[in-house]
């Protein structure tokens, strides 16, 4: 029997993807290519350019994006099966995480499941929504772009209007590439 349980409709799970280390666009396009392990990537949303905010100076800036999963029905009452093939992604990728690590290092990728459909999951190992999703732009905003109506369990909120109500001074985001950057490469 599954985590869980059976359950018949399509299960839809949002990771959240991000990148600061080396050519951050092919990274992520492989998170989503590799992503498809799990299931039928249904929609990515757009881009966006995020400053390494609370890293050291210098720390090179993330892309971030969500894409959304239709999961594969052995995966679907597995979470903690999923978080390991995440981990799992992440390593082949070159990403090494360590529980001693005193600060937030840079890394190639970064794969958080943000949503499990309408589910909160508690699990010793896994914990969703993701929990410091409610205090990023970088997170909200692309999750908005798919699901902007989606209730996100245990806030009563739709994911547009946590969006909305996020402090001043959460940091901003940028579409990636930018309209800027799109037109000068265009000259």
């Amino acid at each position: 029997m599954s985590a869980l349980g059976c359950d018949l409709h399509t299960v839809n799970v949002y990771i959240a993807t991000g990148s600061n280390l080396g050519d951050r666009a092919a990274s992520l396009d492989l998170a989503d290519d590799m992503l498809g392990q799990l299931g039928q990537v249904t929609r990515v949303s757009p881009t966006y350019h995020t400053a390494a905010v609370g890293m050291a100076p210098g720390t090179p800036d993330f892309l971030n994006r969500v894409v959304e999963i239709a999961l594969e029905p052995h995966w679907q009452g597995e979470p903690e099966a999923v978080m390991q093939q995440l981990l799992d992604i992440e390593y082949t990728m070159g990403r090494r995480r360590t529980d001693n690590t005193p600060d937030r290092p840079s890394r190639s990728i970064d794969l958080d499941i943000v949503l499990w459909d309408a589910l909160e999951i508690d699990l010793p190992t896994l914990k969703v929504p993701h929990p410091r999703m409610l205090s990023r732009r970088f997170v909200l905003q692309p999750l908005a772009d798919l699901i902007p109506d989606q209730f996100v369990p245990g806030t009563g909120l739709t994911v547009a209007e946590l969006l909305h109500a996020l402090p001043v001074d959460v940091p901003q985001i940028a579409p990636w590439p930018s309209q800027t950057a799109s037109l000068i490469a265009t000259l």
